[in-house]
């Protein structure tokens, strides 16, 4: 009986302390190009089209929404249906998977 509620004790003290911890989450990943500052802040891959990322990025600390990254085209496209050719956002999430 006291063995048991040794136990006891140790796991409450264990849920209570994990309960307790904060979050973890991840730093942005930031890389210069052509003297522009990109960060990326959260970025996730299309499951049917492995070539696309969807990505919220940051240049120059202006604050993009999430949009889509084609790594075939190297094109952006916005949340409104704009294309962006050639953009320097691409080039970074696009550099960071090449092998």
């Amino acid at each position: 009986m006291v063995k048991r509620r040794y136990w006891l004790g140790c796991l409450l003290v264990l849920a209570c302390s994990l309960w307790l911890m904060p979050v973890a989450q991840a730093a942005p990943l930031c890389r210069s190009v052509a003297e522009h500052q990109v960060c990326v802040l959260k970025i996730t891959r299309s499951a049917k089209y492995y070539w696309e990322y969807r990505a919220e990025v940051q240049v120059d600390d202006v604050r993009r929404p999430m949009g889509r990254y084609n790594c075939r085209t190297g094109e952006y496209v916005s949340r409104d249906g704009r294309h962006v050719s050639e953009d320097i956002a691409t080039q970074v999430i696009c550099g960071l998977f090449k092998h």
